[in-house]
């Protein structure tokens, strides 16, 4: 994806949030929900951690365990509502749905740099702790969470996100560093990934750095040494793309949407997915990949039963909705589908009662209403 795609993508997402802000003033009721805040107390880092959380919208009637998303300052308000608003958007379609966990940093993110007297890390060190001793356990046992975790940071919490993988390079499987800040300790850092335990990584692992040439000439050639280091030392199992962007500055707007398009650059390839076995297979073949289930969304599998039923393929339209009924059980589309199909093979009431569901489900589904009124017209 180029970088004017990359741009009207993400002003769509902005204009998004723009229109709820609006509706906000006029409706008690807010158009789109970001998420909750919620206060976490820390042994280890002996305080309390504010949270920002955002689930999918669809989390509380899905049985779906979820990737999670790490990101570190979203007490940058509007930094955290950009990438919930993208989850949002791109979830299902692009990329599977995520958790977002914002980690707040009231004291700044320079608390997760190196100390300026004698370049201490132990306050990084400490941070890495909590998240895997304290946070990770928290929101394990706290949400459907799939064993697959990713690790956001900009500027100074992208130098975090780059320390965190070359100490602990297992604790996340994806590391998103934005224009990181890689001129604290850069000794340091490329000797860790020398010999470090980076080196002996058994897992898949990914990391993404996302800069702009007219970042600050520390940062550049910082991310540039550090490139030439991570090529020739880099080991098996380890994968990782390094993007510069022109004239994007520090932290470019763009980085997440890249970051996710970059870790599933495959995940809907609509015009191949033209039968149910090939969709099957694909999404398993994902899982595999990724090592957590991912099902097929359900906007694919209601399209290839739609197409189905225009192609006047009852036999067929009808194994794919079943299908959809076992995986989407809660799903209005599910139901809808399923009447479309026992509608047109002449037996309507059991159609009716497909929509039926599909409203009770969701009472305002105006499809399901008109094609339920049709039939009782009947």
């Amino acid at each position: 994806m180029n970088k004017y795609r990359l741009l009207l993508l993400l002003f769509t997402i902005l204009l998004q949030v723009t229109f709820a802000q609006k509706k906000i003033n006029k409706n008690s009721e807010p158009a789109v929900t970001l998420g909750e805040k919620f206060s976490f107390q820390s042994k280890v880092l002996d305080k309390i951690i504010p949270l920002s959380i955002h689930l999918p919208t669809n989390y509380d009637s899905s049985q779906k365990t979820y990737p999670v998303i790490y990101m570190l300052g979203s007490d940058y308000k509007a930094r955290f509502a950009m990438l919930a608003s993208t989850l949002d958007y791109m979830g299902e379609s692009q990329i599977p749905e995520m958790i977002l966990i914002g980690i707040d940093l009231p004291e700044g993110n320079r608390i997760l740099l190196p100390t300026r007297e004698n370049r201490d890390t132990s306050i990084s060190d400490t941070y890495i702790n909590f998240l895997e001793t304290e946070l990770m356990t928290y929101v394990n046992n706290k949400y459907r969470a799939a064993p697959f975790t990713m690790l956001y940071g900009g500027s100074n919490s992208g130098f975090f996100c780059i320390y965190t993988l070359l100490n602990n390079p297992e604790l996340f499987n994806g590391y998103f560093a934005s224009s990181p800040s890689l001129s604290h300790i850069p000794k340091i850092l490329q000797q860790k990934i020398k010999s470090g335990p980076l080196k002996n990584v058994t897992k898949t692992r990914f990391l993404h750095i996302i800069y702009s040439d007219d970042d600050s000439n520390e940062t550049t050639k910082s991310i540039t040494e550090f490139s030439r280091v991570l090529k020739y030392h880099k080991p098996e199992n380890f994968k990782y793309t390094i993007d510069k962007l022109v004239n994007q500055g520090h932290v470019p707007a763009v980085d997440f949407i890249q970051f996710l398009l970059t870790l599933y650059p495959d995940f809907n390839p609509y015009k191949s997915l033209d039968t149910l076995d090939k969709v099957t297979l694909h999404f398993d073949v994902l899982s595999k990949r990724y090592g957590f289930q991912i099902l097929p969304p359900i906007s694919v599998i209601f399209e290839l039963g739609a197409d189905s039923i225009i192609d006047k393929n009852l036999v067929v339209a009808e194994k794919i909705f079943q299908y959809s009924l076992q995986v989407y059980p809660q799903s209005k589309e599910s139901y809808l589908g399923m009447g479309v199909v026992l509608r047109n093979k002449g037996q309507s009431e059991n159609a009716k009662a497909m929509f039926k569901k599909a409203l009770g489900i969701d009472p305002d589904y105006s499809l399901a209403k008109r094609l339920l009124k049709k039939l009782k017209q009947k």
